[in-house]
């Protein structure tokens, strides 16, 4: 199966709990509608990534499976080992 995963990831690694206000949200850009938000700060913790959503087709359609896994890098391939369950 063919996927896109979208991670957050605090490329100076600082964790979460230090940034204020951080947030990372999906939007639907044919008619502006936030499919999804995820709150970093509030959700926080000691992590400094974020595996956020996995984008996959399925019987010709667009599926999507929110996911809003903590992990730990400063690079997406530093979350390459977490994100190997989701390939």
């Amino acid at each position: 199966m063919r996927a896109l995963i979208f991670t957050v990831n605090s490329f100076s690694g600082e964790d979460f709990t230090g940034i204020p206000n951080a947030f990372c949200r999906l939007v639907d850009g044919a008619n502006d509608n936030e499919i999804a938000r995820f709150d970093l700060s509030l959700e926080g913790g000691q992590h400094t990534g974020l595996i956020m959503a996995k984008l996959y087709r399925h019987n010709n359609e667009w599926k999507m499976q929110a996911i809003g896994e903590q992990a730990d890098g400063r690079t997406f391939h530093d979350l390459l080992p977490a994100l190997r369950s989701y390939l």
